[in-house]
């Protein structure tokens, strides 16, 4: 049983077979079809599920034509049997399930909130809490997920599920070979890459795992055996990542050592004061945004005066951060009193304080470890005096607002930051500014081709096409579509592609083990007022053109100046954009934010007719003839 039986009173089991229990006593859920009601409606994380939808899940292409009462006779079961804390509702045109914030522990959200935080750690150089809490992931599996549910909804999830914990599984064992567990580990992965034969991640641990135990010519035998194994079944070679890891163990690189001996051995090599070297590695595979990264190269290093500022804004899943971090390492050898990324929380529910912040800062600038200065006006001024005649550059990742950013800037003329924010930071004082949009065409099958791998999508040039289309020029949206189909090289794009199309499941779809796209459009979307996710969620229902403000002020039913203020504060917080349409500016929301809101709408409003009816009258006329600029 899950580890939350212990705090919660009701337990719901999704890892395994699909159980319930009530104050650790099993509750009997009947046979499978109400028991996939319930997987059904938990796995689609507080959306409407239509009964359409459950009929396919529950008889496939066969349903009888007393469904629809069998549907709702099997939901008020799942109701009765779980008592009052969980809310099984009827919301035409399906059920919604909704979960209350304590009491009731759910094994699929506690795995992925440990896989998470692990992730977190391993890649912010923790290992040791990365191998703890990726175990503890992993320990809540009982078994293949979803058992006793019916064959349709099975065939659906059960892949998709499986791809997390081996993903998951991957990553833990990545913990344990920096941790220098590497002979610990060959045995577990032999048995993992025979189970496991296409997965190429799990080939190079065992490579690096053999290698690391002073067997370079078992790891030299492994790399061949994934070769002849990837040619046979698929008729492919080893990917990028295979074949460079090869390259290594031929030379003898020092990659492969773990990352603590690495930097162990660098240090020992370095003479002179140790220097902050914060930056994350830039990602390998970044693609497009030429102009963007040589723009802020430039910017970076060129003369001025005073220090410099710039801001990168978007969107969430634009791709901010990376371009950040490309352009941060174009120039870190211009900055050789150090380089420090330190990430703000800013999308989160719980933004970085700005004290602690500036605390973060002045213990990698080495102010040695204790009580730091007490109020936000002396650790300033501590930071000040600290950078004072330092070249340093400064990457703030994920800003909240100004408020959170101000603090942290220096004073210095030698020092630059680089600053990432969904909000538009138009309130700081005079910064280098680079909104970002979603890629242009060519890059996007450019990325996408990166990822999934060149061979395959030349061989289905519509489906990878139709999937490029789906995401809409959005990176994080590429990534993890080029992630899933690396993942399962065995299916063919097509198959992909065909879920894209359907609007009702994109963003289901555009999830890979930590990677969401609708978690980071749901982290933005609590994030704006009321009023402004009223007019998202009415936007777009107002169709995919350009939204002129007196059309949205008939459906919101407020006046034309409101309305142009709503839009334009959504257009400044990156959630639409100002074009313009119809001799004026209209606003157009981005085509997976339109599905996201549509989603929204649907069930925050209810019972609001699609499409709505409004009164297409011309704009309001401006005064002389001029265009009225609201973006």
């Amino acid at each position: 049983m899950s580890t939350v039986a212990a705090e919660d009173s009701l337990t719901l089991n999704l890892l395994g077979p699909l159980e319930a229990h009530r104050d650790g006593e099993p509750v009997d859920l009947g046979g499978a079809k109400p028991r996939t009601v319930l997987a059904a409606l938990l796995l689609a994380r507080g959306r409407v599920v239509p009964d359409t939808e459950l009929t396919a899940l529950l008889w496939g292409e066969s349903p009888p034509v007393t469904c629809s009462a069998q549907i709702h006779t099997y939901a008020s079961r799942v109701r009765r049997l779980l008592g009052p804390a969980v809310t099984v509702e009827r919301r035409r045109p399906g059920y919604l399930l909704r979960l209350p914030e304590h009491g009731v522990g759910v094994d699929l959200l506690e795995f992925r909130r440990h896989a998470a935080r692990g992730a977190g750690a391993l890649t912010g150089g923790a290992p040791g809490t990365a191998a703890r809490v990726l175990r503890r992931a992993l320990g809540v599996w009982r078994g293949t997920a979803l058992g006793g549910v019916c064959d349709p909804l099975a065939d659906l999830e059960r892949d998709r599920l499986e791809e997390e914990r081996l993903t998951t599984l991957e990553q833990r064992l990545s913990a344990d070979l920096e941790l220098g567990r590497h002979a610990e580990v060959v045995a577990e992965l032999i048995a993992l890459v025979a189970a496991h034969p296409l997965r190429e991640g799990l080939r190079g641990r065992l490579m690096t795992a053999l290698y690391r135990s002073g067997r370079q010519a078992d790891a030299l035998a492994a790399y061949r055996a994934a070769r002849a194994t990837l040619a046979e079944e698929l008729g492919l070679e080893p990917c990028a990542e295979l074949q460079r890891l090869h390259q290594a163990m031929l030379t003898g690189s020092p990659s492969l050592l773990p990352r603590a001996t690495a930097r162990a051995t660098a240090a020992a090599d370095r003479a002179g004061p140790a220097v902050p070297a914060e930056l994350p590695p830039a990602p390998s595979d970044f693609t497009g945004r030429e102009q963007e990264v040589a723009r802020l190269a430039g910017a970076l290093t060129g003369d001025r005066t005073g220090p410099a500022v710039h801001t990168v804004t978007g969107m969430p899943g634009v791709g901010k951060t990376a371009l950040a971090l490309v352009s941060a390492h174009r120039v870190a050898d211009h900055y050789p009193d150090g380089q420090i990324h330190l990430d703000l929380r800013g999308s989160g529910p719980d933004p970085l304080h700005p004290a602690d912040a500036l605390g973060a800062l002045l213990r990698l600038l080495g102010v040695p470890p204790g009580p730091a200065p007490g109020t936000l006006d002396e650790r300033v001024r501590a930071y000040r005096t600290r950078i004072a005649g330092r070249r340093l550059l400064l990457v703030l990742d994920d800003a909240a607002d100004e408020r959170q950013v101000r603090p942290l800037l220096p004073a210095t003329e030698g020092c630059a930051t680089l600053v990432t924010s969904r909000a538009g930071l138009y309130a700081l004082d005079g910064p280098g500014r680079t909104p970002l949009g979603p890629l242009p065409a060519a890059d996007a099958r450019a990325f996408f081709d990166t990822l999934a791998g060149s061979t395959r999508t030349s061989a289905e040039p519509g489906a990878t096409a139709g999937i490029v289309q789906a995401c809409a020029g959005l990176p994080l949206a590429l990534r993890i579509a080029g992630g899933r189909a690396a993942a399962r090289p065995h299916w063919p794009l097509a198959r992909l592609a065909d879920r894209l199309a359907e609007p009702g499941r994109v963003l289901d779809e555009l999830t890979l083990a930590d990677l969401s796209l609708a978690d980071r459009l749901w982290s933005g979307y609590r994030g704006l007022d009321p009023h402004s996710r009223r007019a998202l969620r009415f936007h777009s229902a107002l169709g995919p053109h350009p939204l002129l403000p007196h059309v949205a002020a008939a459906a919101l039913a407020t006046a034309p100046g409101r309305a142009e203020e709503l839009l334009a504060g959504l257009a400044e917080a990156h959630w639409c954009e100002a074009v313009r349409w119809r001799g004026g500016y209209g606003y157009r929301l981005h085509p997976l934010v339109r599905l996201f809101a549509r989603a929204r709408l649907a069930e925050e409003e209810g019972t609001v007719p699609l499409p709505l009816p409004v009164h297409h009258s011309a704009p309001p006329a401006v005064p002389g003839g001029a265009v009225r600029h609201t973006g």
